[in-house]
């Protein structure tokens, strides 16, 4: 009995002191709690998307994302890429829409206005703000005489919208991103891309009721959010006028 006894006690010394050398001890459950911290940390971490020096100078003339103002908002610009009348890239690295604030905040208007009509349709921005340099890159690639520049880019001599953030090409697309049909592609210069000649071609069946339509709520919405239009290219939209612009924007270089 005592020899048990003696037994017991030794044997419950051993276990008492295995404990305080045990490694899953707290120096281990601290590492533990380190360690699942840090991996809350990293799934919480905002992810920062690094901007080229070329978009940087959309940010410093203090224009915003867009889609930042309304995340329904779609965009392709079209002079980032080579699918453009150039056939090359104007905007080196550019990966978002950049327009001056007003304007930007106008553009979410207008989609929560399409929205509100047809929820699975989006705006799709070709071009926003576009740099002088660009359009002057632009200027210099038509291998033409300088009078017949002008019915295909502005001459950056006069600064268009585009220069202050001031204006958006914009068509519509639906949930998948396929554009609707509004008779032409972006940049076409001939007739049946105007405005002012719609009627004339819808009479002549050289744009269709559909077609027609598709423009009509375009520039509806647009229009109710207060841009304007002009004459030559269905997909172009004013904020302001020239002028006010001048006055009251920064210059994009």
């Amino acid at each position: 009995m005592q020899n048990a006894l003696k037994f017991f006690v030794f044997f419950s010394i051993i276990l008492l002191c295995g404990s305080c050398f045990n490694p899953t001890n707290s120096d281990t459950n601290v590492k533990s709690k380190l360690g699942s911290d840090s991996i809350r940390t990293k799934k919480n971490a905002v992810i920062v998307r690094e901007i080229s020096a070329f978009e940087q100078q959309f940010v410093d003339s203090g224009l915003v994302d867009v889609v930042k103002t309304n995340p329904k908002i779609r965009v392709f610009l079209r002079y980032a890429t080579d699918s453009n009348f150039l056939k090359r890239i104007i905007y080196p690295s550019l990966k978002s829409a950049y327009l001056e604030k007003n304007t930007a905040q106008k553009l979410a208007v207008a989609q929560q206005f399409l929205s509100e009509q047809h929820a699975h349709l989006h705006l799709l921005i070709w071009d926003a703000a576009r740099p002088v340099s660009s359009q002057q890159i632009m200027w210099n690639s038509l291998d033409m005489p300088s009078h017949e520049k002008g019915r295909f880019v502005s001459n950056p001599a006069n600064h268009s919208l585009h220069n202050y953030g001031c204006a958006v090409d914009v068509t519509l697309a639906d949930q998948n991103g396929k554009t609707l049909d509004m008779g032409t592609d972006f940049d076409q210069f001939d007739t049946l891309a105007q405005p002012k000649f719609e009627m004339y071609c819808l009479q002549n069946k050289k744009l269709t009721q559909q077609q027609f339509a598709n423009r009509m709520l375009l520039r509806n919405v647009m229009k109710k959010a207060g841009f304007s239009t002009i004459s030559s290219e269905w997909w172009h939209f004013n904020s302001c006028s020239r002028w006010y612009a001048k006055e009251h924007f920064k210059l994009i270089k």
